[in-house]
């Protein structure tokens, strides 16, 4: 399995509603956990892995966000630091095909 397996959309989509649900960026600013996160052990916060396949290893996972970082759809840290991820105004845009030249 390689980054090109893992699709854009069930990310971009997951991080679209979560960061939407949870009031970003209020919500982390008050010290709480911030959603989106790329890992979580227990399963009970909501996970950006949630929107890859099952058996994507973490090293994958990690790949994958940096690369939609790279592009500019997503903002975010993937050493650990930090662990969250947004979607982009460009991450939007490029969810309902409202792609400009703006970003090329």
């Amino acid at each position: 399995m390689q980054c090109k397996d893992i699709p854009d959309r069930p990310i971009l989509e997951f991080l679209l509603v979560e960061t939407q649900s949870y009031n970003w960026p209020r919500f982390a600013h008050h010290g709480d956990v911030v959603p989106a996160t790329h890992w979580d052990g227990r399963g009970t916060i909501p996970s950006v892995s949630d929107a890859m396949p099952r058996d994507t290893p973490t090293k994958l996972k990690l790949a994958k966000m940096g690369r939609l970082i790279k592009r500019g759809l997503v903002s975010g840290c993937t050493c650990g630091c930090r662990g969250d991820f947004l979607i982009t105004a460009k991450g939007k845009d490029w969810l309902t095909g409202d792609v400009t030249s703006e970003y090329e």
